[in-house]
C-alpha cells in the first residue's frame, strides 16, 4: 500500500494552522466503478440523476414540481386507498429481492438499549428493522402516506421518531429540482404494537391540500431526554420548551413548537434558510447548521444559541459524546470547502473553531471521486466522532475520510485518511458503496448508510462489510425476465443487478450480481442461442453477458462505439424463433465429396429434400440456435453445389443515441462471434416524419417489423418495415435504397413519453404513459398504431373526471403493460403504486375505470412493468416490476401456466402413455425421458420449443408395452424452456422441461 504523506500550510476561521494530512489506499483504488464486464465507469454523480428524475415529474410549462399538487394527489391516493374499493384485478405482489442490494440510505438508528436493534431508514421504501445488529432486515409496517425517511431519532424514554423528506436529494436544496421524495412531516414508530404514528405532519382537506407545505422537507431531527427537535424549512423547533418544561398540548399542532434559537434574548429567530443539520451531546449541549452558519448552545434553551459564519452551502456537525467541548463541523460548496474543529469557547461561549482540513485539494476531498471530479458535496455529507475519542471523526461524501487530531499538535492538527475503497473488485474488508449519508456509532461498532445500503464495521472502522440481507430498498429504473424466471433491473447507483435464484452465485436465492455499474437503466434477455442478458448503465454503455458462458462485454461499435451523452440509456429488444418475415437466408455448401453436413443430416449433392422431410441447420445468429423446417415443397440438389435456407431465428436490438438524434439498431445482438453491424433507423432526415428528441420508451411490435418510440418532447413514432430488407442498404436510412419509414402518430409536446405498452396479441393495441404533474391526463391509448398517419391518433384513457369510483389520481404513469390473454386487462406502474383496468380496451375513453393494485407493495413508485408473455412456461403471465425504493415484485395472479399447451401439442394425455417425466429438471447436456407404454406400439420422441418448433426428433422404433428410458444430448439445445411428446401415430402425450447451463 502506498502511503503519502503531504504537508500544508492551513488557514482556519481566522487563525492560522498547520496540519498534517496522509493520503491512504490512493494508489489501490481507482475508480468508482469497476464493473465485471465491459469498460469502467465512473459514477455520473447525483446531479444527472436530478435532472432526470425532475424533467419526469416537474410541469413542462412552469418547469417545476408544484409541492401542492403533489400533496392534492397524494391525498387523493389516500382517500381512495381508505375506501377499500374492490381492485378491478385483484393483484398482489411479493418481493423478489434483491435481498442483498440495498438503496440510499439518509438514517440508521441504533436502539440505546438494545445494540442489535438497528434501523433504517430509505428514501423510497420506508422503514426497515434488523434484530441481529444488521445481519438481516425486515419492513417496518405499510406507511400508507410517505415512504421517503430523512432521519431517526429516539428519545431518552426509548421512543422512536423519524423525518421525512429531504432537500438534498434536489440540486441545491431547490424544491423545483427534487427528484420527488417529498416528505410530509414526522412519524412515531412503536415497537410494541408495530405501527406508525404521525406526529405533526402536513394537514389538509381531503383529497384537496393546496396551503400547509411547511413539513414536505424535514432534513434534521434530534432530542434532549425526552424532548424533541425538528429541523425543517422555517428552522429549528422542540416539542417540550414551553413554559412549563412539558410537552404542547397538542403535539401535531407546529404551531405549538417551539423556537428555542433567539438572535436576541426573548425574540426568536425566523429563519427561511432550512435546517441541515441538528446534533445533541448527552449533557444536552447542541448544534444547529444552516446554510453558512453554525448554532450552538450550552443547554439548547432559548437565548442561549451562539452564532459561527462558515463558508459553505451545506454545513453538517457533531458534538464527543466523552468530551462536548469538542465539536467537529464540515463544510461544502459541491467540493470541501474545510474540516474544523473547536474544543475551545471565548468569553461569551462560541466555539473556536480551527481549519484542521482545508479544501481546494482534490486528492484530500472526500466529496470528490479518485479522479478529483464529480464534486457533489450537497448530496452525500455526513460526519460523527468516535465516541471513545472526542479528536477523532468520520466524514463520509462520495469517499470515506477520518480525521485523527495529534494531541501534541499546536496549533490543532492531526492525519487524514482515506479508509475505504469505492472499487468493488477490491471488496471486503476495505470496499464500501459509494455516497454516504449518515453514520452512526455504538461502542465499537460504526454503521454508515449510503447510496448502496448499510455498511458496518465492528473494529471502530478499520474494515468494513456490507450488510444488506433483506434490506431491499434498490431504486430500479427497469425490470425484465426470461424463460426461467430470472429477474434484471436497472437501479440507479447500484447497476444492472441479475437474480438468477442461485445460478450465478448468490448467499440466497434472491441475490443478485451485478452484470454492469453506474446509474442503470433498461435491461433485456434473450431466451434463444447461449442465453443473453443486457445492460445498461449512464453516458451509453450497453453491456452484455451470456448465460451460458459468463462470457460477453461492450455491445457498442461503429457509430455508437463510444456510447453518448446521456443519463437514460434506452434500449429495446425482440426475437423469434421462427420469424415468417424473415428476409435472412443461409448458403449451405456441399463438400469436396459432393457432401452437406450439418447436425443431425447428412446430404448429398444431388439428393432430393421431399416434403415432409426434416432439414436441420444452424442459424447464422450465433450461439446454438438451430432451425428445424420441413419443407412444403420438394427440393433437388442436383446439379446444385450449394442451397439457400431461411433463417427463421431473428433478434433486432435497438439503441437511442442522442448525439446524433437517432435511433440504431442491430441484428447481432445475442452472437458472441459477431461483428456488430448498428443500422440508423431513425433520426432528424427520417421521412415521412423527422425524428427528434431522446428517446425514453421503445417497444417493438409483436412481429418485429415495426418499433413504437416516444420521447422526452413528446412525440410518438412508429419505425416500419426493420424486416423488410437484411442488409445495411435495406435498413439504414443513410442508403439510398432504404426501405425503413418513420412516422410520427403522437404528439404530447413538452411532456415526457415514460412508457409505452403494445398488445403481444395485435400490434395497433398500444398504450402511452406520460409524466409531469399538473396535467390532466397521464395514459393513452390507439387501436390503429400500425397504420395510423395521425399525429393525433391517440385518446386518452384517464377515466372520469372527478373524484369517485374509478378514478385515476392525475399522477406520473412511468409504464403499462397489456395482458397476453385479454388486452381489457392493463397494469400500471405510477407514482404512487400499481394500479389496474379490467376494460382499458372495450370500453369508451371515458368510460375506462382505474383501481388500485397495490397489496404487498404499498404506495411506492414502479418505473416499469413487464409480463412474461412466453406461453407454456409456469411463469407464462406473471407480472414483474422494478419499484423505485422496494426492488423487485412479481404476481402470480394472472398466471396461464402450462394447462394448455397449444396447438402444437394438443394430445390425448394417459391413453398410451402414463408417468411421462424427464430428469434431471432443470437438465444440462443430457437428460433421460421416462415413461409407461400400454401396449406395445412403434413410437417416436419429438421435442418442441416453446414457440412450437420442432428442436429434436427420436426414433424409438418398435417397444413393448411396460417402463422405458430414454437417454438424448441437451447439448445442442439452448437455455429455455421445452415441450417433449411421446407419439404413435395420432396419439401423443406430453411434459416440460427446463434447461440450464
Amino acid at each position: 500500500m502506498n502511503i503519502k504523506t503531504i504537508i500544508f500550510g492551513c488557514v482556519a476561521v481566522g487563525v492560522a494552522t498547520g496540519g498534517i494530512l496522509i493520503n491512504k489506499l490512493q494508489s489501490t483504488d481507482q475508480s468508482v466503478y469497476n464493473p465485471r464486464i465491459a469498460k469502467k465507469v465512473l459514477h455520473k454523480g447525483s446531479a444527472d440523476y436530478v435532472d432526470y428524475m425532475h424533467s419526469l415529474k416537474a410541469n413542462q410549462v412552469t418547469g417545476e414540481i408544484d409541492l401542492a399538487e403533489y400533496n392534492r394527489v397524494k391525498n387523493q391516493v389516500l382517500a381512495i386507498s381508505k375506501q377499500n374499493n374492490k381492485a378491478a384485478l385483484g393483484l398482489a405482489w411479493a418481493n423478489q429481492g434483491p435481498d442483498n442490494v440495498g438503496g440510499r440510505l439518509r438514517a440508521v438508528l441504533v436502539d440505546r438499549n438494545n445494540p442489535n436493534l438497528v434501523y433504517a431508514g430509505s428514501v423510497a421504501g420506508g422503514l426497515y428493522v434488523s434484530t441481529d445488529g444488521a445481519g438481516t432486515w425486515t419492513p417496518v409496517g405499510e406507511m400508507g402516506d410517505n415512504l421517503a425517511i430523512s432521519c431517526i431519532t429516539q428519545t431518552d424514554n426509548g421512543r422512536i421518531f423519524f423525518g421525512t423528506g429531504s432537500t438534498f436529494d434536489g440540486a441545491g436544496g431547490q424544491i423545483g429540482f427534487t427528484p420527488g421524495f417529498v416528505g410530509n412531516g414526522v412519524y412515531e414508530y412503536e415497537p410494541a404494537t408495530g405501527n406508525i404514528l404521525p406526529v405533526v405532519v402536513n394537514t389538509g382537506v381531503v383529497p384537496n391540500n393546496t396551503e400547509n407545505l411547511t413539513l414536505s422537507y424535514v432534513n434534521a431531527i434530534g432530542h434532549k431526554g425526552d424532548s424533541l427537535y425538528i429541523g425543517y424549512k422555517q428552522g429549528l423547533r422542540v416539542a417540550g420548551l414551553d413554559v412549563t418544561g412539558k410537552y404542547p398540548t397538542d403535539i401535531t399542532d407546529l404551531n405549538l413548537w417551539k423556537n428555542p434559537i433567539h438572535i436576541i434574548p426573548g425574540n426568536p429567530l425566523l429563519e427561511n434558510s432550512r435546517v441541515q443539520d441538528i446534533d445533541v451531546a448527552a449533557d444536552g449541549s447542541m448544534v444547529v447548521c444552516f446554510s453558512g452558519k453554525v448554532y450552538h448552545s450550552p443547554n439548547g434553551a432559548g437565548d442561549s444559541f451562539t452564532r459561527t459564519s462558515i463558508s459553505g452551502s451545506r454545513i453538517s456537525a457533531a458534538i464527543a459524546e466523552s468530551n462536548p467541548n469538542y465539536i467537529f463541523v464540515v463544510a461544502t460548496n459541491g467540493t470541501l470547502n474545510g474540516l474544523y474543529l473547536s474544543n475551545t469557547f471565548d468569553a461569551g461561549g462560541k466555539p473556536e473553531f480551527v481549519t484542521v482540513v482545508p479544501g481546494g485539494i482534490a486528492s484530500m476531498d472526500p466529496f470528490r471521486q479518485n479522479d478529483g471530479t464529480g464534486a457533489q458535496g450537497t448530496w452525500d455529507q455526513c460526519i460523527e466522532i468516535d465516541p471513545n475519542n472526542p479528536g477523532r471523526c468520520l466524514v463520509g461524501g462520495i469517499q470515506l475520510f477520518e480525521f485523527n487530531l495529534v494531541p501534541t499538535a499546536s496549533p490543532l492538527a492531526g492525519d487524514w485518511l482515506k479508509i475505504a475503497h469505492l472499487s468493488q473488485q477490491v471488496g471486503a474488508p476495505y470496499y464500501m458503496h459509494a455516497d454516504k449519508h449518515t453514520i452512526t456509532w455504538s461502542g465499537n461498532t460504526v454503521y454508515i448508510g449510503h447510496d448502496g445500503g448499510v455498511s458496518k464495521s465492528t473494529d471502530n472502522g478499520a474494515t468494513w462489510s456490507t450488510k444488506n440481507l433483506g434490506l431491499n430498498t434498490a431504486t430500479f429504473f427497469s425490470v425484465s425476465t426470461n424463460a426461467l424466471g430470472w429477474m434484471l433491473g436497472g437501479a440507479q447507483d447500484n447497476g444492472n443487478q441479475l437474480v438468477s435464484f442461485g445460478a450465478f452465485g448468490g448467499g440466497s436465492p434472491l441475490s443478485a450480481i451485478e452484470i454492469q455499474g453506474g446509474d442503470a437503466f433498461d435491461t433485456e434477455f434473450s431466451n434463444l442461442g447461449s442465453g443473453m442478458a443486457f445492460g445498461t448503465s449512464q453516458s451509453g454503455v450497453l453491456t452484455r453477458v451470456s448465460s451460458a458462458s459468463g462470457g460477453g462485454g461492450s455491445l457498442l461499435a461503429g457509430d455508437i462505439a463510444n456510447g453518448a451523452n446521456i443519463f437514460h440509456t434506452s434500449i429495446s429488444y425482440w426475437e423469434s424463433a421462427f420469424d415468417p418475415l424473415t428476409r435472412d437466408s443461409i448458403k449451405m455448401t456441399f463438400d469436396t465429396n459432393g457432401t452437406w453436413i450439418s447436425p443431425g443430416n447428412k446430404i448429398f449433392a444431388g439428393d432430393t429434400i421431399f416434403s415432409g422431410d426434416t432439414i436441420l441447420y444452424q442459424s447464422l445468429t450465433g450461439g446454438l440456435d438451430l432451425i428445424y423446417i420441413t419443407p412444403a415443397n420438394i427440393i433437388t440438389t442436383a446439379p446444385l453445389d450449394s442451397i439457400y435456407l431461411a433463417d427463421y431465428i431473428q433478434h433486432k436490438m435497438t439503441y437511442a443515441f442522442p448525439d446524433a438524434n437517432a435511433i440504431y439498431m442491430t441484428k447481432q445482438a445475442s452472437n458472441l462471434g459477431a461483428d456488430i453491424s448498428w443500422l440508423r433507423i431513425a433520426d432528424p432526415t427520417s421521412t415521412p416524419s423527422a425524428f427528434s428528441g431522446v428517446a425514453y420508451a421503445m417497444e417493438f411490435a409483436p412481429d418485429g417489423n415495426s418499433l413504437f418510440v416516444g420521447s422526452s418532447n413528446g412525440r410518438v413514432y412508429r419505425i416500419d418495415n426493420l424486416s423488410m430488407a437484411a442488409d445495411s442498404l435495406g435498413l439504414d436510412i443513410r442508403s439510398a435504397t432504404s426501405v425503413v419509414t418513420c412516422t410520427q402518430i403522437g404528439s404530447f409536446i413538452g411532456r415526457n413519453i415514460t412508457g409505452i405498452a403494445v398488445d403481444p396479441n395485435n400490434g395497433n393495441n398500444v398504450i402511452v404513459t406520460l409524466g409531469n404533474y399538473g396535467n390532466t391526463a397521464y395514459i393513452y391509448r390507439s387501436t390503429d398504431a400500425l397504420t395510423s398517419v395521425s399525429t393525433t391518433g391517440f385518446t386518452s384513457i384517464q377515466g372520469p373526471a372527478s373524484v369517485g369510483t374509478g378514478y385515476l389520481p392525475r399522477m406520473p404513469i412511468y409504464d403499462a403493460e397489456i395482458d397476453m390473454t385479454d388486452n381489457n386487462t392493463v397494469v400500471i406502474g405510477t407514482e404512487w403504486g400499481m394500479w389496474g383496468s379490467d376494460n382499458a380496451f372495450t370500453a369508451s375513453a371515458a368510460a375506462v375505470e382505474w383501481t388500485e393494485e397495490n397489496t404487498g407493495i404499498g404506495h411506492v413508485p414502479v418505473f416499469q412493468v413487464r409480463q412474461q408473455t412466453i406461453r407454456n412456461l409456469p411463469t407464462s403471465g406473471m407480472m414483474y416490476l422494478g419499484s423505485h425504493g422496494k426492488g423487485f415484485f412479481s404476481s402470480t395472479d394472472l398466471v396461464t401456466g402450462i394447462d394448455n399447451l397449444g396447438d402444437n401439442f394438443n394430445s390425448n394425455k394417459n391413453e398410451f402413455v402414463s408417468d411421462l417425466s424427464i430428469y434431471p429438471n432443470p437438465l444440462n447436456t443430457a437428460g433421460t425421458i421416462t415413461f409407461n407404454l400400454k401396449d406395445k406400439a412403434k413410437a417416436i420422441a419429438k421435442i418442441y420449443n416453446l414457440s412450437g418448433a420442432l428442436v429434436k426428433s427420436i426414433d424409438l422404433g418398435m417397444l413393448t408395452k411396460g417402463d422405458h428410458k430414454q437417454q438424448f444430448d441437451a447439448t445442442t439445445l439452448s437455455v429455455g424452456s421445452y415441450i417433449v411428446s411421446i407419439e404413435s401415430g395420432s396419439e401423443k402425450s406430453v411434459a416440460k422441461f427446463i434447461v440450464t447451463r
